[in-house]
């Protein structure tokens, strides 16, 4: 009897052991985003199925299928959308959507994805979704980030719906799948390496779609027993494979038979801890990342499994970019952890191995000086690019070996300008770098083939797709990275070709330039200007940069380099000038009043937040309140009550009165009837109240049918600020530009709001921002300020982006830091930009900007 009793507890506290940890992870997931949530599809009209589904879409939701994917198609004498199952039999769409709006209000907390299939007119869609009371469910996707599970609950939107074809003028709950989601290339047999590219869709999209997730039978066993996951883990670790390799959560596991073992592996995915994160540039994602120690690439967001017992590393790897932090270890993890990577430029000369300007025949200006060997080779002036060297029918250059260049087995780029004098049509290549070998990765051909640049290791080759002009200047790139086995081409600074997966080339001979050794009729017969070669991957801006000659090569343009004689006198000079500038600038230093003390102007330049720690609203920058308690309840903000909170907002600021009702109306439900719109506001506005009132006295009120809102004291708007210091107009105080600065610094003022009743005072703000900057500019020394200088100029050119005042200020700070190629780089943007605004060329010079006084 006690032996009974004890065996009935310990099967009691298991049990609530067991219920305990399904609690505790469905509180895990529905604290999750969308796009970090993990559904099993039912492939129901069986696409491209290899098997069919034998369960009815009432018995699928039960056994909690997230979704389905839908076949559909018109019946003309019906005239209805009917759904083909499987089996290729049709149901009306009614009934099945019925079923789902009835299990939607059964159980508030399912939320479900639809994949549809059609090629009828969207608004026949439309007439059902609403006919079935669907429409109310449907959630759309307007921000940026993907909503919560937790938020999609509480406002009820709780049904996703993708469609697998484009249609034009459909509405805004139907979403372009292939505009959100990525599928990649699959394999049951073997998760294949992740070279990059996706099957389906953009790499940038953060949604990723496993489809035909199905597997053969194996003779003499049922289905269950060869995917038992208890004892066989394959399924897990294959789809955990894709998920480490593309750095994105696999969303959607389609199926085309719904079987429980999925249930097993969909618990075991959701319970990995996850890391993820963001590498940026400038703030903004960096595309291209690959991971060190691992087969690993991600296009800006990231996001890994770690499963149990194991540590994860993580080394951000991009062309062009070295990254702070440089590594982190997460070390068996027990919890989800975000980390965030920052992209921090490469100098231009790092890993630069060798350069030829051709100025002085073959020789090195790198700090290598790896100089040629000249074989029957000319040099001679060109109108366009000064001294290049010029080759004709036996003539090249000999370098040093590949190791000594660093080209044998390690990341390289090359760099060049060709000019082919013309093709015969006997010559399949022409030869810019080539060994004298032709055996597979001990040899390198970096070649035109048919005209079109060509990137060979020997049988390990990429082709471009470019036709090369006989009688025209072009800038070449070839460039591999051996992390990913990337081979890639570009011409005239953009890619032109691309393949990832390429093993390394490890030759030891001597490079040539205009010749290779597999066949003598691929000698050079043309010109070559500005070769030049790194141990590394250059980014695309540096490439960029390159094709358009912005780029200074330090080492080479040392002129001590080239004239080594000249090095001791240059010396003794240089040190004698800066001696006396020294002496004659130092009395006007001592002498020199600052229009800011150095503690104020430190303040200005540290990056910092302006803003409270709680009672805040924030319409600089990006939008965020956060209440009384210094929560932020910016999700809480739906488009629409958004659009309400800034139209009431702006209007109470410019206008005593506000916003009247018809006014609200027409901005935020044009073409409403009178009573719809009635009930709309009234629901939104109670949603407004409801948000507000977690800070301290912010009211939206109703006066003589216009609308406002009134602040408390302890409420800070940084909008509001604004508008009262420019009321105020006390220019003449030495705090009035600094105190302005401070509450602009944030950003674009109401940013990524782009609607015409807001033009008039988005302007407004944006006129004062650029007038007041560029007197604040004005009253600062270049010499002792510009640090403050460049970001002030960086203020007014993100409102005004070809004000060519601020773009003055903005060159001569980085001439004054010392930064030649970022000015000139950012000089060549601004022109390109001007030019696509205006239709015509900007007139003025760098020159003339970086000597204007303005």
């Amino acid at each position: 009897m006690i032996e009974q009793r004890t065996i009935k507890y310990i099967l009691l506290l298991f049990s609530f052991c067991i219920i305990f940890q399904v609690v505790k992870a469905a509180e895990d997931v529905v604290f999750k985003h969308y796009d970090e949530s993990i559904f099993v599809v039912s492939n129901f009209s069986g696409i491209d199925a290899t098997t069919r589904e034998n369960k009815t879409i009432s018995e699928l939701l039960d056994d909690n299928v997230g979704g389905f994917r839908f076949h559909l198609e018109w019946d003309r004498q019906k005239s209805q959308l009917m759904l083909r199952d499987s089996y290729g039999r049709y149901q009306p769409l009614q009934d099945p959507l019925t079923v789902i709006r009835k299990v939607l209000e059964d159980e508030p907390n399912k939320i479900l994805t639809l994949f549809l299939d059609f090629n009828v007119n969207a608004n026949e869609l439309t007439t059902i979704i609403r006919e079935t009371g669907i429409l109310p469910y449907l959630y759309v996707h307007e921000e940026e980030e993907w909503p919560t599970l937790k938020n999609m609950m509480e406002t009820g939107k709780r049904i996703v719906i993708f469609t697998m074809q484009q249609h034009r003028n459909s509405p805004e709950w139907l979403h372009y799948v292939w505009d959100y989601a990525v599928e990649p290339y699959f394999s049951i047999l073997e998760a294949p390496d992740f070279a990059g590219e996706f099957l389906k869709g953009d790499a940038k999209n953060n949604l990723l779609i496993y489809n035909d997730y199905n597997f053969p039978k194996r003779a003499g066993q049922p289905d269950e027993s060869f995917f038992n996951t208890t004892q066989n883990p394959y399924l897990i670790e294959h789809i955990k494979s894709v998920w480490k390799s593309t750095g994105k959560t696999p969303n959607f596991i389609m199926l085309d038979r719904f079987q429980d073992w999925i249930l097993q592996v969909l618990y075991q995915l959701r319970d990995f801890k996850t890391i993820k994160g963001t590498v940026t540039f400038n703030a903004q994602p960096l595309n291209y990342v690959s991971w060190e120690g691992t087969n690993s690439l991600s296009f800006g967001d990231y996001s890994f499994p770690v499963g149990p017992g194991e540590t994860l590393v993580l080394t951000p790897k991009s062309p062009g970019y070295r990254f702070k932090p440089e590594s982190v270890v997460f070390e068996e993890p027990e919890q989800n952890k975000q980390q965030h990577f920052v992209a921090i430029p490469l100098e231009i000369t790092e890993g630069l191995e060798a350069y030829y300007s051709f100025e002085n025949g073959s020789m090195d200006y790198s700090i290598n000086s790896f100089n040629g060997e000249d074989v029957d080779m000319q040099y001679q002036d060109d109108e366009q690019r000064d001294m290049v060297a010029v080759f004709e029918k036996d003539s090249y250059i000999i370098l040093p070996k590949a190791e000594d260049l660093k080209l044998r087995d390690h990341d390289f780029t090359v760099s060049t300008w060709i000019k082919i004098k013309d093709y015969n049509v006997t010559e399949r290549d022409i030869s810019i770098i080539g060994t004298k070998g032709s055996s597979y990765q001990q040899s390198i051909h970096l070649v035109l083939r048919n005209q079109k640049p060509y990137f060979g290791f020997y049988a390990n080759d990429l082709q471009g797709n470019t036709t090369i002009e006989a009688g025209r200047w072009y800038h070449l790139v070839w460039r591999y990275n051996k992390l990913t086995g990337e081979q890639a081409i570009y011409v005239d600074g953009k890619l032109d070709s691309r393949s990832l997966g390429h093993p390394s080339y490890k030759g030891r001979e001597n490079i040539y330039v205009g010749m290779t050794g597999y066949s003598a009729s691929t000698h050079m017969k043309g010109r070559i200007d500005d070769l030049v070669i790194w141990s590394r991957t250059l980014g695309d801006e540096e490439i960029w940069s390159l094709s358009k000659d912005l780029v200074d090569l330090a080492q080479s343009k040392n002129i001590f380099l080239r004239y080594p004689i000249l090095s001791k006198i240059g010396t003794i000079t240089l040190a004698l000038f800066l001696l006396l500038l020294i002496y004659l600038k130092l009395p006007l230093r001592l002498g020199r009043k600052r229009y800011l003390p150095k503690e104020k102007l430190k303040e200005l330049e540290d990056v910092q937040n302006d803003y409270p720690e709680r009672n805040y609203i924030q319409l600089f920058g990006d939008f965020r309140v956060v209440d009384k308690d210094g929560d932020d309840v910016t999700p809480q903000f739906t488009p629409k009550i958004k659009q309400l909170f800034l139209a009431i907002l702006v209007y109470s600021q410019h206008r005593k009165k506000g916003i009247s009702t018809k006014e609200l109306s027409e901005i935020l439900w044009p073409g409403m009837s009178y009573q719809n719109a009635k009930n709309s506001r009234g629901v939104t506005i109670r949603k407004l109240r409801i948000i507000l009132e977690r800070l301290d006295l912010v009211e939206v009120v109703f006066n003589v049918d216009c609308w406002n809102i009134h602040f408390g004291n302890s409420v800070y708007c940084d909008y509001v600020e604004c508008l009262k210091i420019l009321k105020e107009n006390k220019e003449k105080e030495p705090t009035f530009y600094p105190d302005f600065y401070k509450i602009v610094r944030a950003g674009e003022v109401l940013k990524d709001e782009d609607h015409d009743w807001l033009d008039d005072y988005k302007g407004f703000v944006g006129n004062n921002i650029v007038d007041n900057l560029l007197k604040f500019i004005h009253r600062l020394d270049l010499e002792f300020d510009h640090n403050l200088i460049l970001k002030l100029a960086d203020r007014i050119l993100l409102t005004d982006p070809i004000n060519d005042q601020a773009l003055s200020y903005k060159l001569r700070a980085l001439v004054v830091q010392n930064n030649l190629n970022t000015a000139k780089y950012t000089y060549e943007k601004f022109v390109v930009l001007y030019e696509k605004l205006y239709g015509e060329r900007f007139e003025l010079s760098f020159d003339e900007l970086i000597h204007a006084r303005n």
